[in-house]
């Protein structure tokens, strides 16, 4: 999974996501997982003040409030994005555009946060999240007039006649509530493989060309066919 290229919007990563995950799932936090959120998210604070009962006992409870309050200002209702590449296939005449297959069951994992290992082993902080777009492997194609698409793969083409069929997809969604069908499908298998679900919902997929990083522009939008 890539970084947002294209606009200034709000992404889930591992920074802000186990907070969404807890508020979203409305876990009871217990004190082991105040001390593994210190020890693994906080660290810099924990070893300064760990040795010292008196200093940590007043900056274990700063810490606490601070947790909760991640939790609380976990944004659940807001549009998210995400941005990802993919191969399209030949042109369609018929239908003017390309097709773009999606493997089925596709998700987006994060990477932990740097120290999880600190974490007790029952603690959220050891296992990574898992972002999965419902029906995201039914979007399939973007249009293109015949054209514009000629001109398209031409300036993809290199000396050798090769094509450089890679594009870049800038995908909008809300996430599903936590009691959806949506997010009942993917919980229990990601929860079984060590993952932290969250599901999203689909508003749009725009299509671009990234080829040049300097021109990047939208070229489409992939949509269901």
């Amino acid at each position: 999974m890539t970084g947002v290229l294209f606009a200034q919007i709000k992404v889930i990563d591992k920074e802000n996501g186990y907070f969404i995950y807890l508020k979203g799932s409305n876990t009871k936090i217990t004190d082991a997982e105040y001390l593994n959120y210190a020890k693994v998210v906080e660290r810099d604070t924990y070893d300064k003040y760990r040795n010292d009962e008196f200093e940590w006992e007043e900056q274990f409870g700063k810490l606490k409030n601070k947790f909760n309050e991640s939790i609380t200002n976990a944004d659940l209702e807001t549009t998210y994005t995400v941005v990802t590449a993919v191969e399209f296939g030949d042109y369609d005449f018929t239908n003017e555009g390309f097709p773009v297959s999606i493997g089925e069951g596709t998700f987006f994992p994060f990477n932990r946060i740097t120290g999880w290992s600190e974490a007790s082993d029952d603690s959220v902080f050891t296992k990574s999240l898992a972002l999965k777009l419902d029906s995201f492997e039914k979007y399939n194609f973007f249009a293109m007039p015949k054209v514009d698409a000629k001109k398209f793969l031409q300036g993809r083409k290199n000396r050798y006649g090769n094509v450089d069929r890679e594009v870049s997809l800038q995908i909008s969604y809300k996430l599903a509530a936590f009691d959806s069908k949506e997010y009942k499908s993917f919980k229990d298998l990601a929860l079984a493989n060590n993952y932290l679900p969250l599901v999203g919902i689909i508003e749009k997929i725009e299509v671009y060309d990234a080829s040049d990083r300097n021109k990047v522009k939208k070229i489409s939008e992939l949509v269901k066919k």
